[in-house]
């Protein structure tokens, strides 16, 4: 933010978008938005800053407006394992850390520069003792994040890495111009190379269906 002006603009996108979201959930009154505003805080991630790392206890969570994150943990061996990914209108961090106060087993960092919308866990339960159907609302966010890691965990053990590839192309078209090569290949579980070669061949396969 490098004006006022701009922080007041950049402040009102953010929260019509969260607010059209909630919408499309939930009914707002014009008090309820006044009420939510004073508890959520607009925050800039740079490119590969932290939203939050292991180790750290998860106070926050946050609704993403703009940009692209992912959510991550790191093995004995020091190697990198992308759980998910974060986009436009989606709600990131750790449930587990945040709801129990422990410390988290993951990291959740911007891999461009993003703009959140972030609360606190005082500021939540402030919001659902006075606008109780957003309670309804993050009951859904948790249960979407709970069936995204499931359908990763099944599709893990029971799918091909092409598969697992293609299953991610369908659910986010725009993933590879929006996400480094390698960590998608991360998410696979399959080496930046592998990746490649499926590329590759998934061009080849479509050029020889349309006779090229």
């Amino acid at each position: 933010m490098e004006n006022s002006n701009a922080t007041l603009v950049t402040e009102k996108t953010a929260f019509n978008d969260l607010f059209t979201y909630i919408q499309q959930r939930v009914t707002l009154t014009d008090s309820d938005k006044a009420f939510i505003r004073q508890r959520f805080t607009l925050r800039h991630l740079k490119r590969k800053s932290y939203f939050l790392r292991e180790g750290d206890i998860g106070f926050e969570q946050a609704f993403i407006i703009s940009g692209t994150m992912r959510v991550f943990y790191i093995d004995g061996k020091a190697q990198e394992h992308v759980l998910y990914f974060g986009f436009k209108d989606w709600w990131i961090g750790d449930l587990a850390s945040f709801e129990l106060r422990s410390p988290s087993q993951l990291n959740v960092q911007a891999l461009e520069d993003t703009w959140v919308l972030a609360f606190t866990h005082d500021g939540i339960d402030e919001i659902f003792e006075h606008i109780p159907q957003m309670e309804r609302l993050f009951r859904m966010m948790a249960q979407r994040t709970l069936a995204v890691l499931q359908k990763r965990l099944f599709l893990t053990v029971s799918s091909s890495a092409e598969e697992r590839y293609m299953a991610l192309i369908e659910r986010h078209p725009r993933i590879e111009q929006l996400v480094p090569q390698h960590q998608i290949a991360s998410y696979l579980g399959i080496l930046p190379e592998s990746l490649s070669r499926m590329k590759k061949q998934r061009i080849q396969k479509t050029r020889a269906q349309h006779g090229k």
